[in-house]
C-alpha cells in the first residue's frame, strides 16, 4: 500500500510553463502600460516651450525581454512653427536613442523611457524645466505597486 501520484512530469512541465506565460503576460502588459503612463505625463508637461516640436516627439519608451524589444511606442506629434522638414524627427531620433540604450539589456525584462533629443538633458539640467524627470519619478514610484500587483496576480491563479 503506497502512495499512487495522479499526475506525471508532463503534467508538472506544462503546470509550470502556464505559469510562466502568465507571469511574462502580466510582464509585458503591466510594463507596456507603465509605459505609455509616463510618456503621457512627460508629454503633457508644459514648462518649456518646444519650438520644433522635436523634443516632446522624441519621448517614448521601448519594453525588452532578453535584451529582445517586445514592444515600443515613438509617435509624432504636432510640429512646431520651426521644425526643419530636412532634419530628422523627434519621433526618429527618440527611438534610435532607446534602441542604443537597449543593447545594455541582455536580461530580464525591462522598460526604457526616453527623451532622444541631445538637449533634453541641458533643458532639464541647466534650465530646470521638466521634460522628463517627473516621469521618472512617477515609473519609480509605480514599479513597485506593479510588482506587487504582479505578484498577487500569481498567487491567486495558483
Amino acid at each position: 500500500m503506497g502512495i499512487e501520484p495522479r499526475f506525471n512530469m508532463r503534467d508538472i512541465d506544462s503546470y509550470l510553463k502556464g505559469k510562466v506565460n502568465m507571469l511574462d503576460g502580466l510582464m509585458i502588459r503591466n510594463l507596456n502600460f507603465l509605459g505609455m503612463e509616463c510618456v503621457n505625463l512627460a508629454k503633457s508637461l508644459d514648462t518649456y516651450t518646444d519650438r520644433t516640436g522635436n523634443l516632446r516627439n522624441s519621448i517614448g519608451y521601448i519594453v525588452l525581454k532578453h535584451g529582445n524589444i517586445i514592444s515600443s511606442m515613438f509617435e509624432a506629434g504636432t510640429r512646431g512653427p520651426e521644425f526643419d522638414s530636412q532634419e530628422m524627427p523627434g519621433e526618429r531620433v527618440g527611438e534610435i536613442f532607446a534602441k542604443e540604450i537597449a543593447k545594455d539589456f541582455k536580461v530580464g525584462y525591462a522598460l526604457i523611457v526616453v527623451a532622444g533629443m541631445e538637449y533634453a538633458s541641458y533643458i532639464e539640467d541647466v534650465k530646470h524645466l521638466d521634460v522628463i524627470a517627473p516621469a521618472q519619478t512617477f515609473a519609480n514610484t509605480r514599479i513597485t505597486q506593479i510588482a506587487q500587483s504582479i505578484v498577487n496576480s500569481m498567487r491567486r491563479a495558483q
